[in-house]
């Protein structure tokens, strides 16, 4: 048996015309009014209410009696494999916290840690055009980064500085792992990356290895669902 959609007309109206902008299908302008309301057999209110949860995730923009300008910029698809690459000029980052932790049981097995054994985080917040997309918590082996620079605020702006702190330590980041969920926010999620209403967030678990697979750091990030995509290239070698 189908499952009844049962949330209100004006959700389900955003989510399909949400879904329609992020594949193109929708461009330019948001239909008037009057159009959407014949499109979903809906009343004005209604049409108004959908729209004002667009115009909060950042979707459209513009006033009342004016076109609706479709924002196609509003979503940053990144490569899976841009590890190493230098940030685009609209993000900057802040630092709210350094210091011993416990990583999360996934990110602590991942580190191989013992029960009760901690990690050196470097907690981090991301943002583009001053707006929090992500918040990162990277943890690091305290033996091997304990007294480093990773133990203190690093340029903000430069990606590639904890790879190149830990290769000058003989620990050179050579491949990494992307383990990824999509799930409702936390409340300090929530807060922190100022989620509009119904919005999920991704959750990244990234390990980065050495040639050899000795695991170097393990990073935790949250993403806010409605701004940020992955994308994902691989050769694929034919059938014999």
């Amino acid at each position: 048996m189908k499952r009844v959609d049962d949330r209100p007309q004006h959700a389900r109206i955003a989510a399909d015309l949400r879904a329609k902008i992020l594949a193109g299908d929708i461009t330019g302008t948001l239909p008037p009014f009057k159009r959407l309301m014949e499109l979903y057999s809906t009343t004005t209110n209604t049409a108004q209410r959908a729209v004002a949860l667009l115009k909060a995730e950042g979707f459209v923009e513009g006033q009342r009696g004016k076109a609706l300008i479709i924002r196609a910029d509003r979503i940053r698809i990144v490569d899976a494999a841009s590890q190493f690459e230098p940030p685009a000029s609209t993000i900057t980052y802040q630092i709210l916290h350094i210091g011993p932790a416990r990583p999360p049981a996934d990110a602590a097995q991942k580190l191989g840690l013992a029960e009760g054994e901690t990690a050196l985080l470097r907690k981090r917040l991301m943002l583009r055009d001053e707006e929090p997309v992500e918040i990162e918590w990277s943890f690091y082996p305290e033996s091997v980064v304990t007294g480093t620079a990773l133990d203190k605020p690093l340029p903000q702006r430069d990606l590639a500085t904890a790879p190149t702190v830990l290769a000058a330590l003989g620990w050179k980041q050579a491949g990494l792992v992307d383990e990824i969920q999509v799930r409702e926010p936390t409340t300090e999620e929530l807060q922190t990356l100022e989620l509009p209403d119904e919005i999920p967030v991704m959750r990244t678990l990234r390990t980065i290895t050495d040639a050899e697979g000795t695991v170097l750091e393990v990073t935790v990030m949250i993403t806010s669902g409605h701004l940020y995509g992955v994308r994902y290239q691989q050769k694929l070698t034919p059938p014999a």
